[in-house]
């Protein structure tokens, strides 16, 4: 149904004479009940009473206030971005909710060229040589 279907997620009272979920049988599942919510002022917060800012680049932690924000690295970053963003963090002492251990190991050298070439490596997880 694509889009469609978001018209239909607003919660609307069941008002029908046999409605089992008005009659509150368990089977036609749980009704929402209001006044167990946050307080507006915590709504959105991390539990450590930070409020999540994701970020993509290096330039997107200037002004960022570590008594009131946390850094989480974007999905979409890769390992080399990462571990610059997770370095800037740790000297402006910005918490980072997601960190990742990385390492960095240097390539082989190509034939016909002089440089190294250095590439990021994640550290291997504990439970993959299991499988």
């Amino acid at each position: 149904m694509g889009n469609r279907r978001r018209k239909w997620m607003k919660w609307r009272r069941t008002r029908g004479n046999q409605s089992k979920l008005r009659m509150h049988k368990v089977e036609r599942g749980a009704r929402p009940h209001p006044g167990w919510g946050a307080p507006s002022a915590m709504r959105w917060l991390h539990p450590s009473g930070l409020a999540d800012v994701i970020v993509m680049n290096v330039k997107q932690l200037e002004g960022m206030d570590p008594a009131k924000q946390a850094v989480r690295i974007g999905h979409g970053v890769g390992n080399l971005a990462r571990m610059t963003i997770q370095r800037k963090a740790e000297e402006r002492k910005l918490m980072v909710l997601n960190p990742k251990k990385v390492e960095l190991r240097k390539k082989a050298q190509v034939k016909g060229e002089g440089a190294v070439k250095a590439e990021a490596k994640l550290a291997p997880h504990k439970g993959a040589e299991k499988k």
